[in-house]
């Protein structure tokens, strides 16, 4: 039994492809970004969806280079590799700050290329500021580009007002989100 909780635990788990409603669709074809965020007491799960004009290749480059997202963003201050596994697997020491408060995390990534799908976890042998700092990416191609899916899952270590979940959960990762299709865009190839 307890088997069995566990492995549909990690399937359930499984990054996919989120189901879309046919106004949510018309608007990826428009060129907003896709949100659904949800509350489970102090663990926010936060899901964007955004249409790149970039094809998987070129989309990947973009979704992977943390770096470029700290001018993108208000809250990300700084990201440094400290240690590699190999060209799939890093680990980042992430600083930023969020409403004056600083925060550093130590995130592991993983990147699936032949399952198009990058996930991050937070390296629990380093000190963390959050309890959970969770996510993943998933491109799948369309014609003429590729969707982008990121969930992030986040729970602070002392209570945080809801406000602020729903502007981190949101406004973040809109901005997140737009600055990684703009990046992938000027650098796909043109045809």
């Amino acid at each position: 039994m307890l088997i069995a909780m566990v492995v549909c635990a990690v399937a359930a788990a499984a990054p996919q492809m989120p189901a879309l409603t046919t106004a949510e669709l018309g608007r990826l074809d428009r060129g907003e970004v896709v949100l659904h965020a949800a509350s489970d007491g102090g663990r926010v799960t936060a899901t964007g969806v955004v249409k790149v004009d970039a094809p998987p290749d070129a989309l990947w480059p973009a979704v992977l280079d943390v770096r470029a997202r700290i001018p993108e963003g208000r809250t990300l201050n700084d990201v440094r590799e400290y240690r590699r596994d190999g060209p799939r697997t890093w680990y980042l020491a992430v600083d930023m700050d969020v409403l004056g408060a600083a925060l550093r995390l130590h995130q592991r990534y993983d990147w699936d290329p032949s399952g198009e799908v990058a996930t991050y976890t937070l390296d629990e042998a380093k000190a963390n500021d959050l309890a959970v700092a969770d996510g993943w990416y998933l491109v799948r191609a369309t014609d003429g580009g590729s969707l982008l899916v990121f969930q992030s899952v986040t729970e602070a270590k002392v209570p945080v007002p809801s406000w602020v979940k729903r502007w981190l959960a949101r406004d973040q990762m809109e901005g997140l989100l737009q600055g990684i299709r703009a990046r992938a865009e000027r650098g796909a190839p043109r045809g």
